[in-house]
């Protein structure tokens, strides 16, 4: 993913075991992060770029922010925060007016995090599988978490389902692309378009 710093464009890579800034124009090494992992597991969400922070997640290790920063010659990384009891595995968590929509792992359910300080603002109760994504459709998220399509309501206070419909026989592993009012959605053995009239 790419960010900024400084009026230096980066790529953020995250790597097996590190979390590293590339310069775009030259590729070289800006900063580096140890992310280790947890016994068996690796990453394979995005991170997210919020300016100069960085919010990552994967498998087992909870999601943190750090922020790069100047340091003498080179560039630094500053914690800000660390929720070890939310994170994703599978899905790149959405952020949205400086909250964070996901779907959890462990647990594998919807959840509203707080973008600025990590701290968990509510937790639906139905359990999904472990994967699924879920998009910023404007005014509204959609998550796919197996084979429905659920509409929900950006909200800080609490899980807000405004819409679920089935879209798919088999398990759905793909980002559903929204373009105007069609909605395209692969499963494992095809492909569909779902419009709104």
């Amino acid at each position: 993913v790419l960010m900024t710093l400084d009026g230096v464009k980066t790529l953020v890579v995250h790597a097996e075991t590190d979390l590293v800034g590339l310069a775009g124009a030259d590729g070289k090494l800006l900063w580096q992060v140890a992310v280790p992992t947890r016994q068996r597991f690796y990453s394979s969400v995005t991170p997210i770029v919020d300016g100069q922070t960085l919010i990552y997640t994967g498998q087992g290790t909870g999601m943190k922010a750090i922020r790069i920063e100047k340091t003498g010659d080179g560039y630094g990384a500053k914690e800000l925060w660390s929720n070890e009891d939310i994170g994703t595995g599978y899905n790149t968590p959405v952020l949205k007016n400086g909250l964070l929509f996901g779907i959890s792992d462990p647990g594998n359910y919807l959840f509203c995090m707080n973008a600025h300080d990590g701290k968990t603002l509510w937790t639906d109760t139905t359990k999904y599988g472990r994967f699924g994504t879920m998009v910023d459709a404007g005014p509204v998220l959609f998550a796919l978490p197996v084979s429905d399509l659920i509409v929900i309501e950006p909200s800080r206070e609490k899980y807000v389902e405004l819409a679920r419909y089935k879209v798919a026989q088999e398990q759905v592993y793909a980002f559903p692309i929204i373009s105007g009012n069609r909605i395209y959605v692969k499963d494992k053995d095809s492909l569909a378009l779902w419009t709104q009239d």
